[in-house]
C-alpha cells in the first residue's frame, strides 16, 4: 500500500514538472520562429526599397522578439548559463547589424551587402544555440516531443525556409538568393506538400480538415511564386500568406 501511494505521489508531482519543462522548451522554439520571421521582415523592407511602414513593422517585431528573448533568458539562464550567454551574444551582434542595415536603407534605400551577410550569419548562430538549448532541455529531462508537435514544427520550419529563399531573391538587387547551398527550393516545397497531404489523410476532425485545406490553397500560391524564377515577385502576398499558414498550423493541432 505504501509503495502504491509513493508511486502515485511521484506521478502526481512529476506531471506538472514535465508540463513546466515542455513549456520552457516550447518558449525556445517560439523564439527561434520569431527570430526567423524578423529576418524575413527585414528582407521585405529591402525588397520594397525602404518602405517606411515596413521599417516600422520590423522595429515593432524586434521589440517583441527582444522581450521574448529576455523572458527566456530570465527563466533558463541559471540552469543553462553558457547556452543563454551565447544566445545573448549572437542577439546583440544581430541587433547591431540590423540597426546598421536599417540606417543604410533609410539613407540610400540600399544596404551594404556584406553587412546583410554578417547579420544573417549572426542570426544563424543564434538559431543554432536555440536548437542546442532545446535539445539539452529535452535530454536532461528525458522528454520527447509528440508526433503532432514534431510534424507542426517541421512544417513551420520548411515554410519559413522556402519563404526566406524567396524573399531573399526579391530583396537582392541581382535577382538571386543570398543563400548559396546545395538545397533545392523545389525539394523543400515537395517536403512541405507531403507533410500537409500526409496529415490530411490521417485526421478525421472536420475543422482540422478545413484548416488543412486552407493551408494547402495558400501554400500553392507560395510554392508557385517560390519555384518560378520568371514570375513577378510579390513579397507582400507571400509574407501575408505565410503568416496565415503559420497560424493555421497551430489551429490544426488544436482541432485534432
Amino acid at each position: 500500500m505504501l509503495l502504491l501511494r509513493t508511486l502515485l505521489l511521484s506521478l502526481f508531482f512529476s506531471l506538472p514538472a514535465h508540463a513546466s519543462t515542455l513549456a520552457e522548451e516550447l518558449s525556445v522554439f517560439k523564439l527561434s520562429t520569431s527570430v526567423k520571421i524578423l529576418l524575413l521582415k527585414y528582407y521585405h523592407v529591402q525588397a520594397d526599397e525602404g518602405n517606411p511602414q515596413l521599417v516600422e513593422e520590423v522595429l515593432r517585431h524586434r521589440e517583441e522578439v527582444s522581450l521574448q528573448k529576455s523572458l527566456l533568458l530570465e527563466d533558463l539562464g541559471a540552469n543553462f548559463p553558457a547556452r543563454t550567454q551565447g544566445i545573448q551574444t549572437h542577439w546583440d551582434e544581430f541587433n547591431s547589424l540590423l540597426d546598421e542595415n536599417i540606417a543604410e536603407i533609410r539613407e540610400s534605400n540600399y544596404p551594404e551587402l556584406q553587412v546583410v551577410t554578417l547579420m544573417r550569419k549572426a542570426q544563424r548562430a543564434m538559431l543554432q544555440e536555440l536548437e542546442l538549448l532545446s535539445d539539452q532541455i529535452l535530454a536532461e529531462n528525458e522528454l520527447t516531443l509528440s508526433e503532432l508537435t514534431v510534424w507542426q514544427r517541421q512544417q513551420k520550419n520548411l515554410l519559413l525556409e522556402v519563404v526566406e529563399r524567396y524573399i531573399e531573391r526579391a530583396a537582392s538587387s541581382m535577382g538571386a538568393p543570398l543563400t548559396i547551398d546545395n538545397v533545392d527550393i523545389r525539394v523543400l516545397c515537395q517536403q512541405f506538400e507531403r507533410g500537409i497531404a500526409d496529415m490530411k489523410s490521417r485526421v478525421t476532425a472536420s475543422e482540422a480538415q478545413r484548416q488543412l485545406s486552407k493551408i494547402h490553397s495558400q501554400w500553392l500560391f507560395i510554392e508557385t511564386a517560390a519555384t518560378d524564377t520568371n514570375a513577378r515577385l510579390v513579397p507582400f502576398l507571400v509574407m501575408r500568406y505565410a503568416d496565415g499558414i503559420l497560424g493555421r498550423l497551430d489551429d490544426v493541432a488544436h482541432h485534432i
